[in-house]
């Protein structure tokens, strides 16, 4: 349920975007090298250029948008999906994701760390004790709990609109009946700084590997 695509682009020309409008227009940047990273997240489709070096710059603006193209280390042509400008300095850095289930759905999307499931998240708070809260017959109650894992976090997905949350679980034991895409699922947990209890429903096993992703679905 999450896939990457990464490119390191050389000759990157930076031209400003007007969506529905045809233009002619001039770049606003040349001659620049970077990473691009595109990608899917449960519906969600999100695009990341990361500038290693830039050359002549005029008129960029935060939050406005533009499209690249550029050519690949193999002399591939590339033109990237529009994207939003998050940073223009020191270091550049442009950025969109698209959630697929609303029509015309578009946000910034700040930079990415790395192309790796952790590079997709903020970890907002550190947990221990994960339990999931199983619907199993003959149970008191016709619940059953079950540790997922000692320690994890809960976190938010930078690639999606809105913002998903969620909880990553390090080393995971997973039961049988969570394979990825498997939804409806509630964990529980407690915060390492505060000893609260933390509960989320209805998630979605997202990546069941090392650490295991389960995001909540809106």
């Amino acid at each position: 349920m999450i896939s990457f695509n990464v490119q390191h682009l050389l000759q990157i020309s930076v031209f400003p975007f007007y969506r529905g409008i045809p233009i002619e227009v001039e770049p606003v940047m040349q001659n620049g090298t970077g990473t691009y990273v595109s990608g899917q997240l449960m519906g969600h489709s999100f695009h990341s250029l990361a500038f290693d070096s830039a050359g002549d710059i005029s008129d960029l603006e935060i939050g406005c948008t533009y499209s690249c193209i550029a050519r690949t280390q193999n002399g591939a042509h590339v033109h990237t999906h529009w994207l939003y400008c998050t940073e223009n300095g020191p270091l550049l850095h442009f950025g969109v994701v698209r959630n697929w289930a609303k029509l015309n759905s578009y946000a910034p999307l700040s930079p990415l760390l790395e192309a790796e499931t952790e590079g997709l998240l903020v970890k907002l708070e550190e947990l221990f004790d994960l339990v999931a809260i199983l619907q199993m017959p003959g149970a008191v109650g016709g619940l059953a709990q079950v540790q997922i894992g000692i320690r994890g976090w809960l976190v938010m997905a930078k690639v999606t609109t809105p913002q998903t949350i969620g909880i990553l679980v390090e080393k995971p034991t997973l039961p049988p009946m969570f394979p990825e895409g498997a939804d409806a699922i509630a964990v529980s947990a407690k915060s390492k700084r505060t000893l609260q209890s933390v509960t989320l429903e209805g998630l979605t096993c997202v990546e069941a590997g090392d650490p295991a992703l389960l995001l909540k679905v809106e």
